[in-house]
């Protein structure tokens, strides 16, 4: 009788035949060309074998003009039928038969990765970036493939970046990269203080608040003990920094000089986002399971909140208009606040989910969001009314309007910032550029010029601030995009 199990073993005994098949087939294939990435492992048939197969695969989904190669140190000629399995089941073959690694091989490549210590006589003068600490693939096939495509996402968005041709320069040209010193996990919101010329990156997963000094492009100093900060803001009538902390719902006050802790604020739970509405001299912070408070910069204390149906993500005042416009993803809504009375005005049903970033367009009078479910922006008018809508990258959490060049930045967290230009009522993208794994929040400075993207410690490297500068019109090609109005 034939049972699941050996239908099961069958099939994976047949698909590692017809992948001796392949391989057996496959004429040797030379790493010559600069699109070319070299993989390398001990043996040549396990890490690096698999490596180039899923760099293949992500390569051949985002169009990019390069393909991986597998070489070995010490070559062995038949691949483990659990890398066989492995590979069949995730639907790949080999990128080439097992072949002994060459000097060639490394000065001609594109890039080259090893898994392993490659002998000096057969490196050359070549740069060669390892990737240490990954298990062998016939040990737990499965995690060392997690690893690897981990890996590969966080290279993906250099290779894109260097492979953009000099006429299609993106609109956005990185600029500098500030490190933030031994930062570990999620980075969270920014602000900056513009007479100092510093940023205060929130650093979630630190318990910390980076101080950055973006006039020397250096890390100035690290506020610690903190607990999950998340929101950071800079209030100038009381020169004072606000961080506040999700995990005990205190908002922490700090003398914005030497950042000597002058104050607390005790709000119940979450304390998330802040907005600083320096006009009126109020810190406006959304906390909890749905609310606003508003704090007195003078008094430093409460004095009045607005209860909301639902935790607030990003939200908005409106300038001149005494609104304030609240994303509300667990309530898949956005709701209307009276700035002065803290009463709900309106709310907006949304039909799609995850609106966590939100902008406000000044000088057209609109409000754009970013949805994560699916990867969306939209763009409202201030009473509601659908304008616009287009596809996005995925994991969004901060957009920004720049309104000096008409365009829109979108940050994601899947490696990518969106430029979206505006054309009336249509917004095209005209660029997706490359950044790293988990880099979704951002700041976008007007009076700087400058785009700031917080980058978490990972594969593509420690954490940092990469610094973006927009560039004119004229200095590069826009990309097609699909945009729905």
């Amino acid at each position: 009788m034939w049972t699941q199990s050996k239908v099961t073993r069958l099939w994976l005994r047949l698909a590692a035949i017809a992948f001796e098949i392949v391989m057996a087939a496959a004429a040797p294939t030379s790493a010559d060309e600069a699109g070319t990435i070299v993989f390398v492992c001990q043996h040549g048939v396990v890490n690096g074998l698999m490596a180039a197969a899923y760099f293949n695969r992500a390569a051949q989904e985002r169009r990019l003009p390069f393909r991986a190669v597998s070489r070995g140190i010490d070559l062995y000629r038949s691949v483990p039928v659990r890398v066989q399995d492995g590979l069949a089941l995730d639907g790949l073959e080999a990128a080439n038969t097992p072949q002994q690694l060459s000097v060639n091989d490394i000065t001609a490549a594109g890039r080259v990765v090893a898994f392993d210590q490659i002998p000096a006589e057969r490196r050359g003068g070549a740069d060669v970036t390892y990737w240490s600490g990954i298990a062998l693939g016939i040990d737990d096939y499965e995690a060392t493939r997690d690893q690897i495509v981990q890996r590969i996402d966080a290279l993906i968005p250099t290779l894109a970046a260097a492979a953009q041709p000099a006429e299609n320069k993106a609109p956005l040209e990185l600029e500098a990269k500030i490190l933030l010193g031994d930062v570990r996990g999620r980075i969270d919101h920014l602000a900056v203080d513009l007479k100092r010329q510093r940023l205060f990156v929130a650093e979630l997963g630190n318990d910390s608040v980076g101080v950055v000094d973006l006039a020397a492009h250096s890390l100035l100093r690290t506020l610690t003990g903190l607990n999950e900060p998340q929101g950071v803001g800079y209030e100038p009538s009381t020169d004072t920094l606000y961080v506040a902390n999700a995990r005990d719902g205190s908002v922490r006050l700090f003398e914005a000089n030497e950042y000597k802790a002058t104050g607390r604020i005790e709000l119940s739970s979450d304390a998330d986002n802040i907005r600083i509405d320096a006009a009126a001299k109020r810190v406006i912070v959304g906390y909890g399971d749905g609310g606003l408070a508003v704090l007195d910069p003078a008094t430093r204390a409460k004095v009045r909140s607005a209860p909301l149906k639902a935790h607030p993500e990003s939200f908005q005042l409106e300038p001149d208009g005494g609104r304030i416009f609240v994303n509300l993803p667990d309530a898949r809504a956005v709701v209307v606040v009276d700035g002065t009375s803290g009463k709900q005005l309106a709310t907006w049903p949304l039909n799609k989910g995850g609106n966590f970033a939100m902008a406000i367009d000044r000088d057209r009078g609109r409000i754009v969001l970013a949805y994560r479910s699916p990867a969306e922006l939209a763009v409202f008018s201030t009473d509601g009314k659908p304008i616009a809508n287009a596809e996005t990258c995925g994991d969004v959490d901060d957009v920004f309007i720049d309104g000096k060049r008409n365009r829109v930045y979108v940050s994601c967290g899947a490696g990518y910032v969106d430029v979206f230009e505006i054309d009336g009522s249509v917004y095209r993208r005209i660029t997706r550029l490359p950044t790293a794994t988990g880099a979704r929040t951002s700041l976008f400075v007007p009076e700087m010029d400058r785009l700031l993207v917080a980058v978490r410690a990972g594969p593509a490297g420690p954490a940092a601030i990469w610094v973006f500068k927009p560039m004119p019109r004229d200095r590069f090609r826009r990309e097609a995009a699909h945009v729905q109005t």
